[in-house]
């Protein structure tokens, strides 16, 4: 063995407090090699540090090793406390007393240890990882970092330090190092599922997807209990679009545990989306504890199972607590006076060719800038396209933050000194609101992206309308609401629509017949709303339902049922997917929207008002169940909102059977479209600004967040009393 090997395994005995072997091994070099001063010197160190440090027996090391590593903490750190008596420079007890704390929660006792121990040993790694651990538990992230280095820097190959150094750079947006630093510990323990799941998560952010699902595979395979393997593969076939694999992983994962309301909720939205409606019955077995013990789970999948605004709050204040964290909302710093500008920040992913941009892109353009600078923050993988460029053409500041890490996307923001910063994603797809949970701007805004409230006062107002959010519906918000004076949505009236004239014939669609039509996504149809559309085709002659094409399970379950309710399969048709210009003109095909229940039609239904095509809706109670009337009643048809189901089917059912009259909603819809505030995008500028300069101004008097009732820059018929008080009951 050579001189280097030698003192290399000193030095790992060292680290480890195995003092007495590492000795041997010094004495061993300098029986061999007499005149080495770097073996001598490193033995009169050691054997100082033993006579200092009185030493544990090597057995009563064993006996609370033992102890530890079988989870009995608050033994092993009582028998750790009473040997101190004796062995007070003993770093072998400090530490793992630091450890026992620390594994209790007794933050403050671990770190008060665990700096003990570094003073008797400054070259033991171990000590320092369990430093790292309770900095990062404590919220420490730079401090947790700088210390999980330094574990590293005395042993390299140190896989505690390694995996969680890698765990908080992942969460820091580092996803290049974190995955390096996995890759490293991986290969030095080949079959550890926890470090193999960790690095599957750091490649599935990369977008090394592949990599990612076969080690996900592994780490599920070597530890079936590490259900969160399992989860994420779900995850990933879902959103690769296999629904079937998506829900066998969801169902591999409640078989070993049941109680993951995690994956029972997104196996419920998978049969949800392909019209599997056993996820009815499964979920009012469920419903009174999803979400709300244990893990928290997806508000915006939890919306479209029901239809109850106070039980969505309480499961949002769980997923908010989960995602910000339970400390309270930092406090905004006071503004001294107004800028001569306010400086207003979009944060989105949504940059793009989205629902999102086909609804916004117009606004950009409109805004006042000598009153208003305003920033966009692009933090979307998607490449640019031709919306993002027009996006970037009209705002002061646009910029392009994919994969910063968060610290230094907070730098960038917090120089720039936004007066009002406004999320548009919320908890959807490609999030990264939690950056809200730092102070962005003296006022924090919710919108557009996320059809509720966020559940946390990191947001200090959401913007609604008086029909989406009705006096008394204050209790279901977080935060405070700003209410539009017409529709809370933005609409692009530049929004382009094919000039093709498309034939029902083109469309698969009869010649003659009423086309009744509904191009919302599969899984906001239920049983509820299919009987009423079947008892529409049953009593109108040659009457066909247009829906959207989702997949052969989808068409193939609507079918059966359709068959089960005594309606010919084949009056369902199928629209494919086309480009949105195109998809917009087909419209014109049909006679009938008409609008789901618990989720309303949004974009979707703003897309067949732009269109010409009427839209039949019916509000509920909570906000995504109340867009479409807002939408309806802003293009000036109060008439289409129906009150109930009752009258939703009659009015239906009224048009169908009278040409005339169909043809007349039509034609109002069309003389109207272009002059209604639902799709004045300046109009709908000029109040959002209003907006934004009421709550501003009462930040600078010092005053705490309100209510916000903007009025309108234009005269506008709305509802009738006696209609919107329909629409809010």
């Amino acid at each position: 063995m050579t001189i280097a090997t030698s003192m290399n395994e000193a030095q790992r005995l060292e680290r480890d407090a195995k003092l007495d072997d590492a000795a041997l091994v010094y004495t061993d070099i300098l029986n061999r090699f007499p005149k080495n001063a770097r073996a001598r010197k490193a033995l009169e160190a050691l054997q100082q540090r033993m006579q200092h440090e009185q030493e544990l027996p090597t057995d009563a090391k064993e006996k609370l090793s033992a102890s530890f590593a079988a989870g009995h903490y608050p033994q092993t750190a009582s028998v750790c406390a009473t040997l101190l008596n004796t062995y007070r420079k003993s770093h072998f007890l400090w530490d793992t007393l630091g450890q026992c704390h620390l594994h209790s929660g007794n933050l403050d006792e671990a770190a008060t240890c665990l700096n003990k121990a570094c003073e008797l040993n400054p070259r033991a790694p171990g000590t320092y990882s369990a430093m790292g651990d309770v900095c990062a538990r404590m919220g420490r992230t730079s401090d947790a970092i700088a210390l999980y280095k330094k574990a590293l820097s005395l042993d390299s190959d140190h896989i505690v330090a390694l995996n969680n150094l890698a765990n908080l750079l992942a969460g820091q947006g580092q996803q290049g190092e974190a995955a390096q630093l996995l890759e490293r510990a991986s290969s030095l323990a080949p079959n550890n599922p926890s470090l193999i799941y960790n690095h599957a998560n750091t490649l599935r952010r990369l977008g090394d997807l592949a990599k990612a699902k076969t080690l996900f595979e592994k780490a599920a395979t070597l530890n079936p209990d590490l259900t969160e393997a399992r989860f994420n593969l779900g995850q990933m076939e879902l959103a690769a679009g296999n629904q079937h694999e998506a829900i066998r992983n969801f169902e591999a994962v409640l078989q070993t545990n049941p109680g993951n309301d995690r994956a029972r909720v997104q196996k419920l939205h998978m049969m949800a989306q392909l019209n599997d409606w056993n996820w009815v019955t499964e979920y009012n077995e469920h419903r009174r504890h999803l979400g709300l013990q244990g893990t928290s789970c997806t508000p915006f999948i939890m919306m479209t199972l029901e239809d109850n605004p106070d039980l969505l709050r309480l499961r949002t204040q769980a997923y908010a607590n989960e995602r910000f964290g339970s400390r309270p909302a930092a406090t905004p710093a006071r503004v001294a006076q107004r800028p001569q500008k306010l400086r207003i920040g979009y944060f989105s992913s949504d940059f793009h060719s989205h629902a999102t941009m086909h609804l916004m892109g117009g606004l950009f353009s409109r805004h006042d800038s000598t009153q208003f600078h305003i920033s966009v923050y692009s933090y979307g993988a998607a490449p640019a396209d031709s919306e993002q460029e027009r996006v970037a053409r009209n705002v002061a500041q646009f910029r392009n933050v994919a994969g910063l890490p968060d610290s230094q996307l907070l730098d960038i923001v917090q120089s720039d000194g936004l007066d009002i910063a406004v999320d548009l994603k919320g908890f959807t797809g490609d999030t990264r609101t939690e950056l809200f949970g730092n102070r962005l701007a003296p006022l924090h805004v919710s919108y557009l992206g996320y059809p509720g409230t966020m559940g946390t006062t990191a947001f200090d107002y959401f913007i609604g309308d008086a029909i989406t959010c009705p006096p008394g519906s204050e209790r279901f918000f977080e935060e405070h609401l700003i209410r539009m004076p017409n529709s809370y949505q933005v609409n692009d009236q530049d929004r382009e629509i094919s000039g093709k004239q498309y034939t029902r014939r083109e469309c698969g669609l009869p010649d003659t017949g009423t086309v009744f039509c509904c191009f919302n996504n599969s899984y906001k149809i239920t049983p509820r709303e299919f009987e009423i559309w079947m008892r529409l085709l049953n009593q109108s002659e040659g009457s066909v339902l247009w829906l959207l094409d989702s997949g052969e399970t989808s068409k193939q379950n609507l079918r059966r049922e359709a068959q089960a309710r005594g309606v010919d399969p084949d009056r369902l048709i199928f629209a494919p997917r086309m480009p949105h210009a195109e998809h917009l003109a087909r419209h014109r095909a049909a006679d009938l929207f008409l609008d789901t229940f618990a989720v309303n039609a949004h974009t979707t239904a703003s897309d067949a008002l732009w269109a010409g095509l009427p839209v039949l809706t019916m509000p509920g109670r909570q906000f995504a169940a109340r867009v479409g009337a807002s939408l309806v009643n802003a293009v000036g048809l109060p008439e289409l909102i129906a009150k109930d189901e009752a009258e939703y089917e009659e009015k239906a059912l009224t048009l169908a059977n009278d040409t005339e009259a169909l043809v007349a909603l039509r034609g109002k819809l069309m003389s109207k479209r272009r002059k209604s505030p639902l799709f004045d995008t300046d109009s709908f500028a000029r109040d959002l600004e209003q907006g934004f300069n009421m709550i501003f101004d009462r930040h600078l008097q010092g005053l705490p967040p309100a209510h916000v009732d903007i009025p309108s820059h234009r005269q506008h018929k709305t509802l009738s009393s006696e209609a919107r008080a329909s629409a809010a009951a």
